[in-house]
């Protein structure tokens, strides 16, 4: 890890039903990533009749298994940059995007093999994001 860098703590929970977003203030939300679900799952604190239940996890740096994203409104476009934002800054992406025109600029480069998986890693976490939020979203 970078000097400097602070590591989160990780919080993971379990609820009952699917958690999606809640407007935590004006500029923020909290939203439950990394959803995993469990099948069949019984709460340790549960009386000896519970009838096993389709559980979700979450795991995010809030105590609640949330992540705070920052998002000025509950639009598509909002919430998707929040969750990118979670996980890569502005400039992290501009770099990303940058390497990629040195790409085609000259794709020998010495650098191409870590430029091409950094761009895959990034588009792939854009494209879950996008999902999760229209999961969201969804009428």
């Amino acid at each position: 890890m970078a000097e400097g860098v602070k590591q989160r703590t990780m919080n993971r929970q379990i609820y009952l039903r699917p958690m999606t977003f809640s407007r935590y203030d004006a500029n923020r939300c909290l939203v439950y990533l990394n959803e995993e679900v469990i099948d069949n799952h019984v709460p340790v604190d549960a009386p000896e009749d519970f009838k096993p239940v389709k559980a979700y996890a979450y795991t995010g740096p809030v105590e609640d298994g949330g992540t705070l994203i920052v998002a000025a409104d509950d639009s598509r476009d909002s919430l998707v940059n929040g969750i990118i934002r979670s996980r890569y800054s502005q400039s992290e992406e501009d770099a990303i995007k940058t390497h990629q025109i040195e790409l085609l600029k000259d794709s020998t480069i010495e650098k191409a093999a870590a430029y091409e998986a950094e761009w895959v890693e990034f588009n792939a976490f854009r494209e879950r994001a996008k999902a999760i939020v229209d999961g969201w979203l969804k009428p």
